[in-house]
């Protein structure tokens, strides 16, 4: 079987959740399949290059509008792809109306990472097009139950839905460099409250920075984006003492994680739809202060048991909830050993690449059948 995975960026260069699970799938899917990406180059030049053994082809693009690369010569290389089965991540635009386009050969899978938030206005325009991609689908994979259960753009196509987590390879966590996790805490303090990840308009930010007055432990919050220079002005703003360490290496997230008391997790939307972050957390053995998005959020940080979930756009309920965790360690101890065996239990990413596999080896039979 080839199987071609089609998205706007992969990782590396671009580090980020859905990039990362796509190179992970890719890379253990290798053992079953002959497996390539295919996404935009961010430049002006289409190259071939080899990404940790996978074969991806990173196709020229004329720039960006509303995050969705504009590239003319896009349904050439999803046509002449050849695949057996394409795999196409979205939300994705560019892949979407290119498959329209061109109708390459090979079975459609859609990987349903998220519905179209933000973009309201050209959604009214875009809808009917994105529908009638997803209905030439063999079959759709959202991430989770409850985002499937709640998603207004999949409730037509509910029957031909399978559902399947993301994963993570939880063994980068496990043997972090003492000396970076010393330097943390010797940095930011014994016991201190983590946020690790892109600065975007989702994710919260400003209601977590509101919290850390309330919060009794210093707040870090790493990463970089397009809302970092409205974060650092807010807290300047409130007065309130917020570490901003930046982008960090594998290397620096493992430490962080492990070098932490509590993560949190303060995101406000629906394009919010899983929380990796939230799971490389567990691996680490860390309770996740999260929000109640209707979402994967509340599948993988599960109330009660691997953290606590609050209110969103709320910074008292945020605060008030790490506050509990901060002062509980027993319950921290607790949560944090039940959440990083589920990790390795049902989210390993090899554990999931096969069953996304056999989700593939299965559209392809229903398919054959239907002819």
């Amino acid at each position: 079987m080839k199987i071609v995975h089609v998205y706007k960026d992969f990782d590396p260069p671009i580090r980020g959740g859905m990039e990362r699970h796509i190179a992970l799938m890719c890379r253990f899917q290798r053992q079953w399949a002959d497996v390539e990406a295919l996404v935009c180059s961010r430049s002006h030049r289409t190259q071939a290059v080899e990404r940790d053994g996978t074969r991806v082809t990173e196709v020229a693009e004329w720039g960006r509008f509303q995050s969705a690369p504009f590239s003319p010569s896009f349904p050439w290389h999803l046509r002449r792809a050849q695949a057996d089965v394409l795999v196409v991540h979205v939300p994705n635009p560019t892949a979407e109306l290119g498959w329209l386009l061109a109708r390459p050969n090979g079975v459609l899978v859609v990987r349903y990472h998220s519905d179209i938030v933000r973009q309201a206005a050209a959604m009214r325009l875009y809808r009917p097009f994105q529908m009638h991609f997803l209905r030439q689908a063999a079959m759709i994979v959202p991430t989770s139950a409850p985002y499937l259960d709640t998603s207004e753009t999949l409730a037509p196509l509910k029957d031909r839905c399978r559902v399947l987590p993301l994963g993570i390879l939880p063994e980068m966590f496990e043997h972090p460099d003492e000396n970076l996790v010393s330097a943390c805490r010797q940095r930011y303090g014994g016991t201190f409250v983590l946020f690790s990840g892109m600065h975007r308009y989702y994710k919260g930010l400003p209601y977590l920075i509101r919290a850390a007055k309330m919060v009794n432990a210093p707040v870090v919050i790493a990463g970089d984006g397009p809302e970092r220079g409205a974060c650092e002005a807010l807290a300047r703003e409130l007065g309130v003492s917020v570490a901003f360490p930046g982008a960090l290496s594998d290397a620096d997230l493992s430490a962080h994680l492990n070098a932490c008391t509590v993560v949190a997790f303060p995101s406000v939307e629906r394009s919010e739809a899983f929380g990796i972050s939230i799971m490389e957390a567990h691996a680490c053995g860390k309770p996740v202060v999260a929000t109640r998005l209707g979402t994967g959020v509340e599948f993988i940080n599960q109330d009660g048991k691997t953290g606590l979930n609050v209110a969103p756009r709320d910074a008292g309920a945020l605060a008030e909830a790490l506050n509990r965790l901060l002062a509980d360690a027993p319950m921290r101890e607790s949560m944090g050993h039940y959440a990083r065996a589920r990790i390795y239990n049902e989210f390993h990413a090899e554990k999931v690449a096969r069953q996304e596999f056999e989700l593939y080896q299965e559209a392809q039979a229903c398919s054959s059948n239907s002819i």
